[in-house]
């Protein structure tokens, strides 16, 4: 290579002496017999051939690497596909992974590095619907054993499930049915998971995020037929069968175990725990961990003030203590406190307290300036109305004790997050709810004080919301809500618990939770603060729910992976791998399809004609060029990386649809369609 190249040299070298003799043969237009050549600004003029050939032999000095897959070859056999071009021009493409499994959870190291926040327990809850109302069977349990086998694998210490009385005790007093929970405990039990069981006294259907309709038993409600006063009534009377109101709980109206004896309702549910210990106890502590204990509407200790079928958020809801037996310890309470007449006047008149869906400040009693709320009768009702929330969560909790008494799991009970009108003086929702928290006055330390006395749980709410993400006509604030709550446990040394409201992916959300799990050893931003010894934490998170959303195979259980091992490990990952999606298409993915019916003729002219309407190629084949055919390399259109979905560079995700069309023949012209498709040429895009 190095002769040929000095040849070369040589040859060049003579070519410019030659140039310079002929210049002034070149100014009168004389030309060099059977040679074409050319001017050069700097050499004069030189032959094309020894240029080309030049560049030929500077070429061969090359390494042969530099060429890649375009070396040429030593027979005459087309030259190969270029498939390493677009890796060499995109190196991380080369390097990803383009198959296999797609909830690889990364797990970094954290050998000789200080944890940043004590370990949290972390749950999550199952369906609602996990055991079938209608069978009481496991409802798709093949499904349900890979979903939790891949919680197991990103670092979910363990699930949540609903014991729905509707469902044990459907057929009849003390006739429970523990069969489809004892084959979910014994598969949680089986992938090395722990459980938290709700004892769910309340129907499910009526409250946000219920997704199936679970009644309460058919015999307790053969008794709300007969005497309607046994569920919660509003001011115009409606009733509220999700849950039996307090004003019951000491009532014998229900039938008992042994024909003859009545029962209280808090009598059912002190029955109905006992028996789930005694089933479960072989599981008891090391699988069953924990039993929430359900106390009004969605499982919460509060008034059903704001059922969905009547109220739109951010109403303030109603009262719910017009019901006979509510309305008879309102007067006997009013004459206890020698205010005989705060018997008369209240509970308050529509009037006074709007509908469902009335602000604060269209009301009397709720207004901030001069609103009833503010007096001294309005004080009155209201410690009567949350009172009467607080004594039944008291009496509920007295019979959990007793029923798990000897099993050593603990008990919890959930508190609902009203957040929405936080930021007014009255707080209006939160009233109608039973929580007595105004500008003046604490609403969440009677109750923390009550569950501290049954070494109970305070589980809240709403712990991924925060205050910039909700409008200000809402009045929302939920960051200060979930503090104040923390600060009420922590003072009479209950332990706490947290749970988001409404499902959430993002990493907002998770750094929001994580902020709020672990208030002391970070900053409001979700960032760890310098310097910070590990911060205390709750005592776990609940979060809210598996479904085919989260197992998305993509981004959603990329960052859910993440928020786990973040939990479950008490370290803060300020970057996480993300995990490639599995479909690289920039079309997405197809949400929609459409077929149309068309007969042969018109299937003939789609065969030919594109839907521009030009007329269709040939079937593509080889690119021949200079007698040599190769393959054609597709490119990359430029500003776009290749393998990312389009939306990620700035372009919104729009939702494909595809349209088939399929072809009616003329014997099957009756409503029958012929399972033959067009090719894929007959496929369009919208």
């Amino acid at each position: 290579g190095r002769t040929s190249t000095n040849l070369a040299l040589k040859d060049f070298k003579m070519e410019v002496r030659r140039g310079e003799k002929r210049r002034g043969e070149r100014k009168q237009g004389r030309r060099g017999a059977g040679i074409c050549l050319l001017h050069h600004p700097c050499t004069g003029i030189i032959s094309v051939a020894s240029r080309v050939l030049l560049l030929a032999q500077l070429l061969l000095m090359l390494q042969p690497s530099t060429l890649g897959d375009f070396q040429p070859t030593s027979n005459s056999s087309p030259l190969p596909l270029p498939v390493t071009t677009l890796g060499q021009r995109r190196p991380f493409l080369t390097s990803r992974p383009t198959r296999g499994s797609v909830h690889v959870t990364p797990v970094p190291s954290f050998k000789g590095r200080p944890q940043h926040f004590e370990p949290i327990p972390f749950y999550v809850m199952l369906q609602l619907d996990t055991v079938d109302p209608e069978t009481n069977v496991l409802k798709d349990p093949e499904i349900l054993y890979e979903q939790l086998s891949e919680l197991k694998k990103a670092g979910v210490e363990g699930v949540m499930v609903d014991v729905w009385w509707g469902i044990v005790e459907r057929e009849g007093p003390g006739m429970y049915d523990w069969s489809a929970y004892m084959d979910l405990v014994q598969m949680v039990a089986g992938l090395g998971l722990k459980l938290q069981a709700v004892m769910s006294f309340h129907q499910c259907g009526g409250n946000i995020g219920d997704a199936c309709f679970i009644a309460l038993p058919k015999w307790v409600l053969a008794v709300g037929n007969e005497n309607p006063d046994i569920f919660y009534t509003d001011a115009g009377l409606s009733r509220n069968i999700e849950y039996l109101s307090l004003g019951v709980d000491d009532e014998k109206l229900f039938d008992g175990l042994i024909t003859g004896i009545k029962r209280s309702p808090v009598d059912m549910y002190g029955d109905f725990m006992a028996s789930f210990a005694k089933k479960f106890i072989k599981f008891m502590p090391h699988v069953i961990t924990e039993a929430q204990i359900g106390m009004g509407p969605a499982g919460e200790l509060r008034y059903p003030s704001y059922p969905l079928n009547q109220w739109q958020w951010p109403g303030i809801g109603q009262f719910q203590c017009y019901d006979q037996y509510l309305r008879k310890n309102l007067i006997t309470a009013a004459t206890k406190a020698k205010k005989p007449e705060y018997g008369l006047m209240f509970p308050p008149h529509y009037d006074l307290v709007g509908g469902y869906n009335h602000t604060a400040e269209s009301t009397q009693f709720f207004k901030n300036e001069g609103g009833t709320w503010n007096t001294t009768e309005g004080d009155f009702f209201l410690k009567w109305y949350s009172d009467n929330l607080i004594k039944h969560g008291d009496r509920v909790l007295t019979r959990a004790r007793r029923a798990f008494k000897s099993t050593g799991i603990h008990i919890a009970a959930k508190v609902a997050g009203i957040h929405w009108h936080y930021d007014s003086k009255s707080h209006a929702p939160e009233l109608t709810a039973g929580y007595y928290n105004t500008v003046k006055r604490d609403g969440y330390a009677d109750i923390a004080k009550m569950m501290a006395s049954h070494k109970a749980l305070f589980d809240f709410t709403c712990l991924e919301m925060r205050d910039r993400e909700l409008p200000d006509w809402a009045f929302s604030r939920p960051v200060e809500l979930v503090e104040q709550t923390m600060r009420a446990a922590h003072k009479h040394k209950a332990g706490y618990a947290g749970e988001n409201a409404l499902p959430r992916y993002d990493r907002c959300a998770y750094e929001q939770m994580l902020s709020q799990c672990t208030h002391e050893a970070l900053k409001a931003d979700g960032t760890v603060k310098k310097g910070a010894a590990p911060g205390s934490s709750i005592n776990g998170f609940t979060y809210l729910r598996l479904g085919s959303n989260l197992l998305d195979q993509g981004r959603k259980w990329s960052e859910f992976s993440r928020f786990a091992q973040e939990m479950s490990s008490g370290f803060h990952f300020p970057r996480w791998g993300s995990i490639p999606q599995e479909r690289q298409s920039r079309r997405g993915s197809v949400t929609q399809h459409l077929e149309i019916h068309v007969d042969q003729d018109v299937s003939k002219l789609m065969a030919m004609y594109t839907a521009e309407g030009k007329k269709k190629p040939g079937r593509p084949g080889s690119i021949v060029g200079g007698g040599t055919p190769f393959s054609k390399v597709p490119r990359v259109t430029s500003g776009i990386q290749a393998g990312v979905r389009a939306g990620q560079n700035g372009r919104p995700l729009i939702p494909a649809q595809t349209v088939r069309f399929s072809v009616v023949t003329d014997d099957v012209c009756e409503n029958k369609v012929s399972s033959h498709l067009l090719d894929d040429t007959t496929s369009f895009k919208f």
